[in-house]
């Protein structure tokens, strides 16, 4: 039975992690304080955090969240460290892809267990900025090709209506 200063701190890292949407779990071995310090400015600036804890008590968190013990015991191997994204997962992806001697060993996004390849894939999505500008082109070729037709419609309209006036006037 843990300690119960042990327990208040389970409950604590509970209610932090609780509303968080993905957990990226690092190994910071080699990672120089200064390259953590802009680690955590970057994850303050995108909605989302970075918790060092011991393997124990994270292994006793993740579990009591409802996560699957197999998959999260071989997250807690070395020094771990948790990047807790609350609101996009991708972007906190490409920032811990960005961080030199940050080794990320897998990850949990919205309840599914992702690998190391699968969060590098995660982090080659272009932002939503762009995915947004990519959909709005899209629409305005569609707008553009709706114009087209109306022109053809319109043009053809046109030609039956002068072969009508021009029957009209021969007889």
């Amino acid at each position: 039975m843990p300690a119960p200063k042990k327990l208040d701190y389970v409950a604590k890292l509970k209610e932090r992690l609780k509303p968080g949407k993905a957990f990226y779990f690092t190994d910071f071995t080699g990672l120089a304080v200064k390259n953590l310090e802009v680690l955590r400015r970057e994850l303050r600036k995108n909605n989302a955090s970075y918790v060092v804890l011991r393997n124990t008590l994270g292994y006793i968190t993740m579990k009591d969240l409802g996560f699957e013990e197999k998959s999260i015991r071989e997250l807690f191997v070395g020094p771990t460290g948790i990047a807790i994204a609350f609101d996009d997962p991708v972007v906190l992806a490409k920032i811990l892809n960005n961080i030199e001697n940050l080794r990320v060993k897998g990850g949990i996004i919205e309840g599914q267990f992702v690998d190391k390849a699968g969060v590098v894939e995660l982090a080659k999505i272009p932002s939503k900025e762009i995915l947004y500008s990519h959909l709005v082109g899209s629409i305005n070729i569609i707008g553009n090709f709706v114009g087209t037709l109306e022109s053809i419609i319109r043009d053809l309209m046109y030609t039956l209506e002068a072969l009508i006036d021009k029957n009209k006037e021969a007889k």
